[in-house]
């Protein structure tokens, strides 16, 4: 992949990176205040409990996806981006505009979806 690309992948990167950072700490923030109530009901209590599950489920996905992303940072500075972690092979430009952050290249994530790879 030629440094023009690599540049423009790594400047959305960090972009997502940086949106992903906001939205951890804001929903880390609003988990841990968003309840503070004095002696809810048990109905209060069950739907409190509930809600703050989704955001620290929210926030666990983003935080998936914020280790992905800094992985890919990682590999354009390795200049392995681009590149199938599996099979080698370039990963197609359509997958990586799309996803930047993927390691697979669509047939070995297929593969690996469909548990015939190791």
């Amino acid at each position: 992949m030629n440094q023009d690309k690599l540049e423009f992948y790594q400047g959305i990167l960090e972009n997502k990176l940086h949106d992903l950072y906001s939205k951890v700490r804001g929903r880390l923030t609003e988990g841990m205040t968003e309840f503070e109530e004095t002696e809810p009901d048990i109905y209060d209590l069950c739907i409190q409990l509930y809600t703050k599950d989704q955001f620290f489920s929210l926030c666990e996905r983003e935080r998936q996806i914020l280790a992905l992303v800094e992985e890919a940072l990682k590999r354009i500075r390795s200049k392995s981006f681009g590149f199938c972690e599996e099979c080698q092979q370039p990963i197609n430009e359509k997958r990586l505009e799309a996803l930047p952050w993927v390691k697979l290249c669509i047939t070995c994530q297929s593969e690996k979806e469909e548990g015939i790879a190791a």
